[in-house]
């Protein structure tokens, strides 16, 4: 019965729902320009839950050991996190929600980014799956549950952060202020897949030492450059290494082509094609799951390039893998939410990062990540979202809601 009334009030709020997606496309809210997306959604939210608060993320929080990617000279100037509260009676479980307010920068060719396009179904722009559709999505939910008069038996508290696309900075000021939750989704482009899986990544710059010189002279010259493929292919043994053991811990990637890549995406060096440079930067991301941490990929990737004149740095984006077991109870809540919502899915595995490592592994809440979209277009200039499949997360975190925390009639 409830799925029924759901699916119909559902179908009811669906357009506006659309209608605010396609104008959140227009905030260009890229890093340090998502002040005016989180002032534009506190009053709409506000007429859907007890509390909304814009909760400020002060300048201090860039001196915390887990900030991700300090820039210089920059300052939040008032950006903020959006808190959204709906109280519950007292009588059920507490559930969590995250997303995010940031998007990344426009992909090269991508025509009126931020002007969202409607087409077969699909709304196209900057952030229209990653992650402003699902902003839209829990619009979705919370105006469907005021339409119906429905309550949750216990809290729902959404957070919708800055700063995920450079390491999840909103999240972790989350996680420093404290939050009590018995379960939380993030939410983020899985094909409406239930992912329990989520790899790690310490992004890394590695710089290689060498010795300046003529080409003429190449006795006494060290090109930098060739002491940074050395590092490289150190890296990559350490890969490999990390990697089987991966496997070994977690039989469901035994037959996954590459669960966890190294990307060696920049490379700096010398001002001239006859001279071999003393020096070679090198930026990249590494990629690892369980058993292992970040502080373990560091120490060992530190220890690979020291034979190798090559010093190495994490001063931008580092998170740990995250991991809840298949059978953990907010894993098959999901995924039957997800299976009445017409929606098949077994708990998956997403070879890529976000923000639910930091409920996991520092708030010790058991997080699972979901969402309409496909990472295969986020980011990309075709990214889109389908509208159907906007209604059918809907449904499926209504009825997790339902499942998870009790829902009652007010």
């Amino acid at each position: 019965m409830i799925k029924k009334l759901v699916s119909e009030a559902l179908d009811k709020n669906l357009g506006s729902a659309v209608k605010l997606l396609e104008i959140l496309i227009k905030f260009p809210s890229v890093r340090g320009h998502e002040k005016e997306i989180g002032l534009f959604l506190k009053p709409i939210f506000e007429k859907l839950a007890d509390t909304a608060e814009l909760v400020e993320i002060p300048d201090s929080l860039q001196d915390d050991p887990d900030y991700s990617f300090r820039l210089a000279n920059f300052s939040y100037a008032g950006a903020a996190n959006l808190r959204v509260a709906l109280l519950g009676t007292g009588q059920g479980r507490k559930l969590a929600f995250n997303t995010h307010l940031d998007v990344v920068p426009p992909a090269p060719g991508q025509a009126d980014p931020f002007t969202a396009r409607a087409s077969g179904g699909n709304i196209y722009g900057r952030g229209a799956c990653d992650a402003k559709g699902q902003i839209a999505v829990l619009w979705l939910v919370l105006n469907t549950l005021r339409d119906l008069g429905q309550k949750p038996g216990g809290d729902v508290i959404i957070d919708f952060v800055v700063e995920e696309e450079c390491g999840g900075n909103g999240t972790l000021h989350v996680v420093r202020n404290g939050l009590a939750a018995d379960g939380a989704v993030v939410l983020e482009p899985t094909d409406l897949q239930v992912v329990h899986l989520v790899r790690g990544a310490v992004w890394f710059e590695i710089v290689a030492k060498g010795k300046a010189g003529h080409s003429g002279s190449p006795e006494s010259a060290v090109s930098a450059i060739k002491n940074a493929v050395k590092a490289m292919e150190a890296v990559e043994q350490i890969r490999e290494e990390i990697l089987r053991v991966s496997r070994s811990a977690i039989p469901k990637l035994a037959n996954h082509p590459n669960p966890m890549p190294c990307t060696f995406g920049m490379l700096h060096s010398g001002n001239w094609p006859a001279s071999a440079p003393s020096e070679a930067v090198v930026k990249g991301v590494f990629g690892f799951l369980p058993p292992f941490k970040r502080k373990d990929v560091q120490d060992k990737l530190a220890g690979a390039l020291q034979p190798h004149s090559a010093d190495v740095k994490f001063n931008m984006l580092r998170s740990d893998p995250s991991y809840v077991a298949e059978d953990h109870p907010l894993v098959l809540a999901m995924v039957e939410a997800a299976k009445e919502s017409g929606i098949y899915s077994r708990p998956a595995f997403m070879n890529a990062s976000c923000d639910s490592w930091r409920y996991v592994e520092q708030l010790g809440i058991p997080a699972v990540v979901f969402g309409p979209g496909s990472i295969a277009t986020a980011h990309s200039e075709e990214e889109h979202i389908a509208v159907d499949d906007i209604k059918s997360a809907a449904l499926a975190l209504i009825l997790l809601i339902h499942a998870w925390s009790g829902l009652n009639h007010e």
